[in-house]
């Protein structure tokens, strides 16, 4: 008996095609404009003579084929002439100008897989149309206003418990119809704690919840549902499939997108607070830009700025070899997904020409391609100032105490150093050895070698001098206002360039100081823990050479960003340099190969790169790594040049004497030094007297041990030692960019009229007068009260959480290709209430989860469907299959696994077989995840959970507001004889020896509710003969125990 349950199971799991809408915005997006590119020119009927008779400017034309046959078999593309060609594999190649790029011959294929699909059948006119904006924009329902009409009056008014039950009743009485009866009140209970949790209810709340006969029983629970924080989780793996959450870029290597996880705990944090959704929405969009963001206080965290983390899960390409190009297709789609998810429109469907359906023009894109154009990906720390400044006035104080102790140690020091370093014993050792670090005090008082030592410096500093003048270009002095116009954030990012004389005070060793610093900028000067990141502004690279001068430590870098490709992986892309130095020194990279694109210049603490990982950094090195969070850089100058040359260094340590009067070096010398220190104390160093002192204290001539001053560095130490690591988040640092020009037919070459940065024409699309801001004011402009698409979007999306389906089924589309809603009074109710209860999420799904309609049963009334078979979910709640996320979690919870931990670092991804697109080494997570919910398992694009991929978990690529449920054979081969289900059944059984009923409490755990007489005298033989744990097993694969109604 049960064995036949699991076969009507397996096989009665729906199935899903690829929705028409996705199959038609795939062909305007990828497929249209690449036959319009490579193919119309032959074979359209703007051609001469069509070649070989075929043509490819519409569906009829393409499918009857050529002279010699068809070339296209819709859901075949191996059998299609079409791939062949474009393959090579014909005598006759295609197109004839050169072979399409690999990512296009496979969209083709793709195409064709999907069906081919292509909207209309029309020939196209001789003389198409104008794109008419405001025409499309009056046509279409989307684009009025929201006008909200009162509830309707209903003959049956003791039926409905909320306003949108009148508005479902009425049209339900006009066709002669009723509601289907009342689900049960069990059935109701386990239907609400999936919807709002994801979990099914406890044999405890079972027990209480049947109980409770009060009148406001089902509105009370409703209420401690939402306010459970199992709720917040629930809602954001919702919201992870419309922002295509990922934790990984993809393509070869799959490299991390560093700590994504903390968007994920974001969004959790923000459904269980019930942020309002406007304010969502300029999270989303803007919240690194936000003049009074969202402050954390219990966590002490800057919760706006994690907002846009979404915008950095974007697919790179590996090492590709047009980064513009790559960074076209990324940029393509962030605008893809923000236009889906908050405006349920297809806005990149008119990159390459204007949209074919919507009011939307390719000038529409490009202006929100300017917006997003500036956004450079970076880390941000997240931390509230009082955590990022622990300490610091503490800090300065004492800095400011060691300046002046040091200054006060090294005056008397330096009076009697020249005696004690020049007597006779001490000059013989070192006078011919250049390589001692006294050897340019002891020349200096050698009477008889001070003159040659001198007059070959002095040659060779203006040598030097005038090298660098000849071959190097500088473009950036970081110690003057350049530094003004960079880009810059982060606790330890210098305000200002830093005049000569800084220091950091080591936060152990046997030093004080590191070193006296020459004029720059310098990242963490009170504690290494600052991170920071300093970018320069964006240029267009020219020159086969860029040298910088440098310092730093601790896996810092100094990195070229070409056309913001944020991941160096060797090879050509071979262009970032690890600093290891504590002095200033020049480093290089080699453009050529870049000549052409545009970049810029980033310097940046380790933690604080975009691609950086602790992970990875250990993989490389092959050891443990203790992240202690301490890194640091300084810079002080960019040059550009075509030679292969290094610039010179032009201040040496001893060049402050070589101006001294002849014979009188070694007392110039002593009063040089003396000059220094006094300079050094007063803050009035120059460059000169920096490289100078630098030498003295690097090479222990001058006092620099921990026990010159030890009460003094060893508080320093302890209050440096307590600054919290900054949590670092992906995020973004914003350029001041004025927008960017069109590309025709979206080509990556072919450039426009400029277009100014601003929201859709059809939306009111004024420019933006700061580019600073345009990611602000767009957002306000989305979340605004008269944007007619906000809140009908994610009050559709609301309703389909709780009905199954959407008032408009297409989620993602209320475009012309989207349905049109079956009740569009409802649907505008619905948004007027959305704004007028403040945005509120938990209040909308509150009106919708007590209505009478959620009571309903799943069992649809055969007159209903016979009159029409559109209105389902509008007077019953369709059956559903639970989401990957909700079975995974349903085992484990029934099986008394499930580890309810919130937030935190993600769970790494379970594999039972490297697939070859991600690191061979990369250590793989426990079968059960630890126990922890779906939503706290990595999700990377190349290495999925094999158990969530079966049952159709979403794949981050863009906004998918409505999954695909499919049937495959997998599934089964999963619940029957799958590793997982196998040992959660086997953990449940253990779990329930010693138990009286253990039958019952199977059946009331995984169902909720007791089994029947029959049920249960089968499942004690087949328990007897198989096994308790078989028995557990066949219960998981009951179509009761997956699906809800």
């Amino acid at each position: 008996m049960l064995g036949r349950s699991i076969v009507f199971l397996v096989s009665a799991v729906l199935s899903a095609p690829v929705a028409a809408s996705d199959g038609v915005e795939f062909f305007e997006k990828r497929i249209r404009p690449l036959l319009s590119q490579h193919c119309f020119a032959c074979h359209s009927s703007g051609a001469k003579s069509a070649f070989a008779g075929l043509r490819l400017d519409s569906k009829s034309a393409a499918l009857k084929g050529s002279d010699a046959g068809p070339v296209i078999v819709p859901g075949n593309p191996s059998e299609s002439r079409l791939m062949r060609a474009v393959r090579g594999e014909l005598k006759v190649k295609m197109p004839p100008a050169g072979p399409l790029q690999p990512e296009q011959i496979e969209a083709l294929s793709r195409w064709i897989e999907m069906g081919a699909p292509w909207p209309g059948d029309k020939e196209p006119e001789a003389a198409p149309s104008a794109f008419d904006l405001e025409a499309r924009k009056r046509e279409h329902w989307a684009w009025q206003p929201v006008r909200p009409a009162a509830p309707p009056e209903v003959r049956d008014t003791r039926w409905p418990l909320q306003p949108v039950d009148r508005f479902l009743l009425a049209k339900l009485e006009q066709k002669g119809l009723r509601p289907a009866p009342p689900g049960g009140k069990l059935t109701w209970l386990r239907r609400v704690f999936f919807d709002v949790t994801g979990l099914p209810p406890t044999p405890d709340d079972i027990a209480a919840f049947d109980k409770d006969n009060a009148a406001d029983a089902y509105e009370r629970l409703v209420d401690r549902l939402l306010d459970s924080p199992q709720y917040g989780e629930r809602m954001a793996r919702r919201w992870m499939d419309l922002l295509r959450y990922s934790e990984s870029h993809g393509s070869e290597g799959d490299p991390d997108v560093p700590a994504a996880w903390r968007y994920r705990d974001y969004l959790i944090r923000a459904f269980n607070d019930d942020v309002p959704y406007d304010q969502l929405i300029r999270e989303h969009l803007a919240g690194d830009l936000l003049p009074n963001p969202r402050w954390n206080r219990r966590e002490q965290l800057n919760e706006s700025l994690l907002g846009v983390a979404h915008l950095r899960m974007v697919e790179h390409g590996f090492q590709p070899v047009d980064p513009w190009e790559d960074r076209i297709k990324w940029m393509d789609n962030q605008i893809d997904v923000i236009s889906k998810a908050f405006q349920g429109i297809t806005i990149s469907c008119a990159r390459c020409h204007d949209h074919k359906f919507d009011a939307i023009s390719q000038r529409d894109f490009y202006a929100l391609f300017g917006i997003f154009y500036g956004a450079r990906p970076t880390q941000v720390a997240v931390d509230a100032p009082e955590v990022l400044n622990r300490n610091r006035g503490g800090l300065i104080r004492l800095k400011g105490e060691v300046r002046r102790r040091l200054a006060a140690l090294w005056r008397s020091e330096s009076r009697h150093l020249f005696a004690r370093k020049l007597d006779a014993r001490l000059v013989e050792q070192v006078h011919g050895d250049r390589e001692s670090p006294l050897y340019p005090v002891v020349a200096l008082g050698d009477a008889r070698s001070s003159r040659d030592w001198a007059d070959g410096w002095r040659a060779e500093l203006a040598a030097r001098r005038e090298f660098n003048a000849t071959n190097f270009r500088k473009v950036w002095d970081l110690t003057s206002k350049d530094y003004d116009a960079w880009p810059r954030h982060g606790p330890g990012a210098p305000e200002r360039a830093s005049a000569a004389g800084e220091f950091v005070i080591e936060p152990g060793g046997a030093r004080i100081v590191n070193g006296i610093y020459p004029a720059g900028v310098y990242s963490g000067l009170l504690s290494r823990k600052h991170g920071s990141v300093i970018t320069s502004p964006r240029f267009k690279i020219e020159t086969g050479y860029i040298s910088f001068r440098m310092l730093g430590g601790n896996f810092s870098s100094a990195q070229l960003i070409v056309e913001n490709y944020p991941v160096p992986r060797g090879g050509i892309y071979n262009l970032r340099h690890a600093a290891a130095r504590d002095q200033m020194g020049w480093l290089q990279w080699d453009t050529a190969f870049w000549k052409g694109f545009t970049g810029y210049i980033e310097f940046s603490t380790k933690d604080d790169v975009a691609f950086y990982s602790a992970d990875e950094e250990a993989r490389r090195t092959k050891t443990a790594v203790v992240n202690d969070g301490r890194s640091w850089f300084g810079a002080s100058q960019v040059v550009f040049h075509d030679s292969k040359l290094t610039p010179k260094e032009e201040l040496p340590p001893m060049a402050a004497v070589l101006d001294c009067p002849a014979g009188l070096y070694a007392s110039c010398l002593q009063k040089r030094l003396a000059d220094s220190i006094e300079a050094w104390a007063s803050g009035s160093l120059t460059d000169a007297q920096a490289a100078l002192l630098d030498y003295f204290v690097r090479n222990q001539l001058l006092g620099n041990s921990p026990d010159k001053l030890p009460d003094l560095v060893a508080e320093y130490r302890r209050l440096e030692q307590e600054i919290p690591v900054p949590r670092r988040a992906p995020g973004l640092l914003q350029e001041a960019s004025p927008g960017h020009p069109l590309l025709v037919r979206g080509s990556p070459k072919d450039y426009g009229e400029p277009v100014p940065q601003r929201y859709l024409t059809a939306l009111g699309g004024k420019p933006f007068a700061d580019p600073m801001r345009a990611r602000l004011q767009l957002a306000d402009e989305m979340a605004s009260p008269s944007n007619p698409l906000t809140a009908r979007v994610m009050v559709n999306r609301l309703w389909q959480y709780v009905f199954r389906r959407g008032i408009a089924r297409t989620v993602d589309n209320l475009g012309k290709l989207g349905d049109e809603p079956a009740h569009p009074e409802l649907l505008d109710w619905l948004a007027g209430r959305f704004v007028q209860d403040g945005w509120s999420i938990k209040k909308t799904l509150r009106l919708l989860l007590t209505s009478q309609a959620y009571r309903t049963s799943s069992l649809a009334p055969a007159e209903a469907k016979e009159v029409d078979a559109t209105s389902g979910p509008f007077f019953h709640i369709p059956l559903r299959r639970l989401e990957a996320e909700e079975l995974r979690d349903a085992i484990l919870a029934v099986a008394g696994q499930l580890d309810r931990k919130m937030y935190g670092e993600s769970v790494r991804v379970y594999y039972a077989h490297d697939t070859g697109k991600t690191k061979g080494d990369r250590p793989k997570g426990p079968l059960d995840g630890g126990g922890r919910r779906s939503v706290y398992l990595e999700i990377r694009r190349n290495a999925a959970d094999p158990f969530l991929e079966v049952f159709d978990a979403y794949k981050p690529t863009t906004t998918r507001g409505q999954r695909d449920v499919t049937n495959v054979p997998a599934q089964s081969l999963a619940l029957m004889n799958g590793a997982f289900v196998t040992a959660q059944s086997g953990k449940f059984a253990e779990a329930l020896r010693g138990e009286l009923d253990p039958i019952g409490q199977i059946y009331l755990r995984a169902l909720g509710r007791e089994p029947r007489a029959a049920e249960r005298e089968g499942a004690q033989t087949y328990a007897a003969e198989n096994g308790l744990a078989s028995l557990v097993l066949a219960v998981f694969n009951m179509k009761e125990f997956l699906y809800v109604q």
